[in-house]
């Protein structure tokens, strides 16, 4: 029998979500304030930018938080025809565009990124799919052919848009869902193996993205090429030291850092509040994502538990690898930071998630039933 509790939102989630888009907004308008006085004489300019993302976004996740989950089982196949047909209208559309601009989809004055809801889709076909398909799991025709197909067809149109990092954030979250629903290891050895060597080939030919992964790999020797915005990101970071330079105190925003308020918020964050403060933000989204895995296994469907746990990991992925970007870990991949960064496809994607998660919380039995999430098949 379900308490009073679980029959209603999860608290404890919505919260620690309040309370990173208010750090968020605030962040924001400090990391964009001086790019925006510069570029158009307006220090607020991203900001207000910024402040109605978050309210679409609301909007979005109060859809998902009054619409039954189960619904989107149905239109699982349909987002994956849509994403398809977005994916190649994009790619016919920026025939003659450069690579900053070509995955990107202008809809009147609205412009989005066709590979977020790519993205969206993927998860909630694969969750759609191995809820319909339990007993087959394990049959190489029937439950992996089909997913893998339709995986692949995906991440292919993404990467050639061209969108390397968002394709191989999708290559691997699929991975890992069929993973957790119990696809046999032998099946997905040659699949990510053809996606590494996929990878590979598409890396080197593209001098740009070589280049960075030398200068990620290389100790940054690089800094006034490509090695440039992970040195000036470095710089950041350490001017903040432990306890930070305060709010709105960063240097390094003033036109030093670039993309302040979009690839490296976390620097300007880091730069303002601290190491603690870095700390006690990584802190936050641990805790988003911890309890969005714990609501996911909770759900008393594999529908549930799949999309749940897929979405959790999508938005936490992102955190892991922003992060890695500007602390030199990881080369410069162009990930938001989820609810920091500024940009529209991103924020609606994370409240559709934030929304979705709610919704699956409603639903959330007592006792974890049993199941066959998380059965490795050798």
């Amino acid at each position: 029998m379900k308490s009073r509790y679980h029959q209603s939102i999860d608290q404890l989630f919505f919260t620690v979500t309040i309370i990173l888009i208010g750090i968020g907004f605030v962040i924001q308008y400090s990391a964009s304030s001086s790019l925006a006085a510069a570029k158009f004489n307006d220090p607020g300019y991203y900001m207000r930018g910024h402040f109605i993302r978050i309210i679409a976004g609301f909007v979005v996740g109060l859809i998902f938080i009054n619409l039954d989950y189960n619904i989107l089982k149905k239109l699982a196949f349909w987002f994956v025809i849509l994403s398809v047909i977005m994916l190649i209208l994009t790619l016919i559309l920026n025939r003659s565009g450069n690579s900053s601009t070509a995955r990107w989809m202008q809809l009147g004055p609205f412009r989005f990124q066709p590979s977020e809801l790519a993205k969206f889709s993927v998860i909630l076909y694969l969750a759609s799919f191995y809820d319909r398909h339990q007993e087959e799991i394990v049959d190489f025709k029937k439950g992996f052919l089909p997913p893998a197909f339709v995986m692949s067809i995906i991440v292919i149109l993404v990467v050639i848009e061209p969108d390397f990092s968002t394709g191989a954030v999708i290559a691997a979250l699929g991975i890992v869902i069929m993973i957790i629903a119990g696809t046999k290891l032998v099946y997905l050895s040659p699949f990510a193996g053809l996606f590494v060597m996929f990878s590979v080939i598409t890396v080197i030919r593209s001098p740009y993205k070589l280049k960075r992964i030398i200068s990620a790999f290389g100790g940054g020797s690089d800094i006034q090429g490509a090695g440039y915005q992970i040195n000036q990101s470095l710089i950041t970071l350490g001017n903040g030291g432990f306890w930070g330079r305060g709010l709105a105190g960063s240097v390094e925003k003033n036109l030093f850092l670039p993309e302040p308020h979009t690839d490296f918020v976390f620097s300007v964050a880091g730069e303002e509040f601290g190491f603690i403060g870095a700390i006690l933000l990584l802190i936050l989204f641990l805790g988003l994502f911890i309890r969005g895995i714990q609501i996911s296994f909770r759900s008393p469907t594999v529908f549930g538990n799949l999309l749940g746990i897929g979405l959790s990991i999508s938005m936490f992925s992102y955190v892991l690898a922003n992060v890695g970007v500007v602390t030199g870990l990881l080369p410069v991949t162009g990930l938001p930071l989820p609810f920091l960064s500024y940009g529209g496809s991103t924020m609606l994607y994370n409240f559709a998630c934030i929304g979705i998660l709610l919704n699956i919380s409603k639903t959330m039995i007592e006792k974890e039933k049993p199941s066959r999430l998380v059965t490795i098949h050798g």
